[in-house]
């Protein structure tokens, strides 16, 4: 059973909504429907790791400035997320490693998460998407998102 209330984010997508990325009005719009619809956001606690390293990142690279990454770290505090340590998510994690032989866990923690919750998940990669979906289709890609209203959105 869908659980409508509550959504499993991934850091990726969020990223996308804090940065002027390709994708990112649709990880906006996104974001701004979960709003809407008061729909809560839960990932799991390594999802702040997960962004705050990649801002850090791509500041070091010199791939933003060190304006852009302040307020994306702003606008990343002030964002909502209930960060889950729930105690079955990195077994499950590794379970589903292994049945789609995925090298990387982290990206399974939050397919673990939203199957726990019995929520969607959605995310910004693709390759994850393409790989479980067939199997776990509360899986989504933030590319695919439509509003509830029916209108896609322009990227």
């Amino acid at each position: 059973m869908k659980n409508s209330s509550l959504v499993c984010i991934d850091a990726n997508l969020l990223i996308l909504a804090l940065l002027p990325l390709p994708l990112s009005e649709r990880a906006d719009a996104f974001l701004d429907e979960c709003r809407r619809m008061h729909t809560a956001l839960v990932a799991p606690a390594l999802f702040a790791f997960e962004v705050t390293t990649t801002l850090h990142r791509l500041r070091l690279l010199g791939q933003i400035t060190p304006s852009a990454e302040e307020t994306a770290f702003k606008h990343f505090m002030a964002i909502q997320v209930h960060l889950s340590s729930h105690p079955r998510i990195f077994p499950l994690a590794r379970q589903l490693a292994l049945r789609f032989r995925r090298s990387r866990l982290y990206a399974m923690a939050y397919v673990s998460l939203a199957e726990l919750h019995g929520c969607e998940l959605w995310t910004a990669d693709r390759q994850l998407v393409s790989t479980v979906q067939a199997e776990l289709p509360f899986v989504h890609w933030i590319g695919d998102f439509v509003a509830s209203d029916g209108h896609d959105v322009d990227c």
